[in-house]
């Protein structure tokens, strides 16, 4: 088992960081499905972070879409979305 750090999932809605959510800064497992793109950043269905248990969050867990700063000490952080196709799709349709 690696001692790097694990990367941390830290969540935003418009440009504030979600820091009463119970999830925020938990170490990342993994990502669920590529839903597309809202500008540059790539949003997911699902992200799943680890508690005592890998804890799958969607959307629905945030009350709507959010942007995720993944970031570690080793690694500049990097932007990505949680959001279902059709918010996407209606994101980038009002855009």
């Amino acid at each position: 088992m690696s001692n790097r750090p694990r990367p941390r999932a830290y969540f935003y809605r418009n440009g504030i960081e979600l820091t009463g959510h119970k999830m925020n800064g938990r170490c990342v497992e993994h990502f669920g499905v590529p839903t597309g793109k809202i500008r540059s950043a790539v949003c997911f269905s699902s992200i799943t972070v680890r508690t005592t248990r890998d804890e799958m969050l969607t959307e629905a867990d945030f009350d709507g879409p959010v942007s995720v700063k993944v970031w570690s000490p080793e690694q500049p952080a990097a932007w990505f979305g949680i959001a279902s196709v059709d918010t996407v799709e209606r994101i980038n349709a009002e855009a």
